[in-house]
């Protein structure tokens, strides 16, 4: 019996000894693994890093106006947000079920086809247009909620419209036209020094008519951020231009967002101008049928247009 007892003891201890020696020869094999190769160790964290911080970017910010992106903040949020048009007995449903986040900072451009609720949904973002139904956000505030002179307050500080066909008064100096807006009791920075973002001081006397139309367009601009607005929406801000004219108009408006941190939304029929955004929205039978991400945006400059 104890033979056999001391035989077994043998092989029990000559299987823990190779268990060991196999787990240090392993334990060697991956720290020498690590020595010849340093980053290989990290290579799955920063897949994770990376994917979450994708994650984090796609994501919608809560509509109390929440960060859902690091250093970046939801300024405007809809919900389920519908728009319907009554003329007597005709009922026109302009948008339904709109459901969008627009991040602070951000250079947005919607697109789609004519008649597919492009401008209504421009509308509602500057507050020129009340929802039917559903929440439109602002910086953490419903302004479906706003009345009469809180959102006439809204549009006059918040903000900032660029229209197709300028809408500059004639009879008035480009200067004047900026300054236009602290007349009716705006605060604004120095006009000229607005003129000066839009690279046009040195026509500051100058009348429209005496301007061309990329340059009526700049003063337009400069009209618009003058007031330092947190949303600058713009209509078709290059249907009535060259190209050349066109691409310093578009560089104007992705400088206030890179450069000022402005948050730009313009309504265009071109799809070429998706290159230069932050992010694209698809707009298709009055509703938001798809919203783009693009990670690497064009500079205007450079866009082929």
């Amino acid at each position: 019996m104890k033979t056999i007892d001391k035989s077994e003891e043998v092989k029990k201890n000559s299987k823990e000894d190779q268990t060991e020696t196999q787990k240090e020869t392993s334990d060697k094999d991956q720290k020498e693994t690590r020595k010849e190769n340093p980053e290989r160790g990290n290579t799955e964290a920063q897949k994770e890093t990376r994917k979450e911080a994708r994650d984090k970017k796609k994501s919608a910010g809560s509509p109390s106006g929440d960060s859902s992106e690091a250093g970046q903040e939801a300024l405007i949020r809809f919900e389920n947000v519908g728009k319907i048009y009554r003329t007597g007995q005709i009922v026109y449903e302009a948008l339904h079920n709109v459901n969008l986040t627009i991040m602070e900072g951000e250079l947005v451009v919607i697109l789609g086809p004519s008649g597919a609720g492009k401008s209504t949904l421009l509308n509602l973002l500057g507050g020129l247009d009340g929802a039917t139904s559903g929440k439109i956000y602002f910086g953490g505030e419903d302004i479906t909620s706003f009345d009469d002179n809180r959102l006439g307050k809204f549009r006059a500080v918040d903000v900032g419209i660029v229209f197709q066909f300028y809408n500059l008064v004639p009879t008035l100096t480009a200067i004047e036209n900026v300054d236009l807006m602290q007349d009716l009791g705006v605060k604004i920075m120095d006009p000229l020094k607005a003129l000066e973002m839009v690279g046009l001081a040195d026509r500051k006397d100058n009348f429209p008519s005496q301007m061309s139309g990329g340059q009526q367009q700049r003063i337009s601009i400069a009209r618009a951020i003058a007031k330092m607005p947190r949303l600058l929406l713009c209509d078709e801000p290059t249907g009535a231009l060259d190209t050349n004219t066109g691409k310093e108009v578009l560089q104007i408006l992705q400088d206030q967002s890179r450069v000022h941190h402005k948050t730009v939304v313009m309504v265009t029929h071109n799809a070429l101008f998706a290159d230069i955004a932050d992010k694209v929205v698809m707009v298709k039978n009055g509703t938001v049928v798809e919203v783009i991400e693009n990670e690497n945006p064009l500079s205007a400059e450079d866009l082929n247009w």
